[in-house]
This record gives structure tokens, sequence and C-alpha cells, in this order.
């Protein structure tokens, strides 16, 4: 990965850099890594064609660097925004409320997280799995410092709860359907699916009601 560029692209968001990331972003969500087009990244980004090679290398690097800023981007995020409760279920609810917020305000981030999960192995460089693991124990970090009486496997409840929020925002013709609108254009359906998620979340992690 093009750690100089990646770090120039944060530094510039206007700049050619930081619109062909976006332009990659978009595209890899929609589409997946095996489908996806430099073409199309720079279509999108209204540069020449040779820019994208020029700046990033190759698709294999761009894939890379939008995985490395997806989770540096939620790291952080969660880091600013998680507030302590007054009790354990209080403090739970809040967990739930910053992933959410997080994803229903980047839904190519709900995207690519799904199609993480159904690439193929190959595509999951050390690199991205290594992202991957960060993520995981950055979660588990954070559940055992706020709730540190809490009893659970860790590794289970973080990949029952990860896919419970993946799957319920990345499907939004099933939230149409069942809950007549979706969680990025509706508050009433967003606020409903938050009712649930932190139900289920207090449930994996043992949270008492």
């Amino acid at each position: 990965m093009r750690d100089d560029v990646l770090a120039r692209a944060l530094e510039d968001p206007r700049g050619t850099a930081a619109r062909i990331l976006d332009a990659a972003e978009e595209v890899f969500a929609e589409q997946g890594y095996a489908a996806a087009s430099t073409r199309e990244m720079a279509r999108r980004a209204r540069i020449p064609f040779g820019a994208v090679h020029y700046h990033w290398g190759s698709k294999q690097q761009l894939w890379e660097a939008v995985i490395r800023r997806l989770a540096d981007r939620t790291r952080d995020t969660l880091a600013r925004n998680i507030v302590p409760g007054t009790t354990a279920g209080e403090t739970m609810d809040n967990l739930v409320d910053s992933f959410l917020d997080l994803l229903v305000a980047r839904p190519d981030t709900v995207r690519l997280l799904l199609r993480l999960r159904l690439e193929p192995r190959e595509r999951l460089t050390p690199a991205i799995r290594a992202m991957g693991r960060q993520l995981d124990d950055l979660g588990l970090a954070i559940i055992r410092d706020r709730l540190p009486e809490a009893t659970f496997d860790g590794a289970a409840a973080i990949l029952v709860i990860s896919a419970a929020f993946i799957g319920a925002l990345a499907d939004v013709e099933t939230q149409e359907e069942l809950l007549g609108g979706d969680v990025y254009t509706s508050r009433p359906v967003r606020e409903r699916l938050r009712r649930e998620l932190r139900r289920v979340a207090r449930l994996v992690f043992q949270v008492p009601e």
C-alpha cells in the first residue's frame, strides 16, 4: 500500500489522490474487488485514467488503502463518540448508538464491510486481515473496559453483533419491505432498528436490562 499517498490524501481531501480514493471506495463498495474498474474510478474522480496508476500504483494498492482508511475512520470515530453510561445497560446502548450512527452516516462503509465478508480469502491480504483483527481487538477492549464484570465469549460475541449490524444495515430492500422505509432516509425506521440492535447487543454481551 502507498502509505505516503494515503497520508497525502488524508491531508488534502480535495486533492487528486483523495478524489481517486473516494471514487475507489464507491466502486469497490458497489461492485466488489474483481468487478471494480480503475477506469470507472477515474471517471468518477474526473481525472485522466493514467492518474489512478500514477498516484496509487495498482488496483490492489487502492483496495488496501480504502480498507485502511475505513478501519482508521471507524476506530477514530468510535473512540471520539463513545460516552460512558451510569449503568451497564446505558453504556451498551451508547456503544450501539455510536456504531449505528457511524454506519448510517457512511453507507459505503456498510457495503464495504459486507464486501469484505464475501470476498475470496486470497483477496484479504495480510495487511487487510491485520486491520480486521485490530478492529476486533478494539471492540473487545472497549467492551471489557466499559463492562468489566460482563462474562461472554468475546470472539463469538463480536462475530454475532458485527454480523447483525452489517446484515441489517446493508439490506435496504428488506428494510423497506418490513419497516416501510430505510434507515438512511427515515428517522422512524432508524429508531426502530436502533431499539432492536440495543436489545440484541444487551443479550449478546449479557448486559442486564
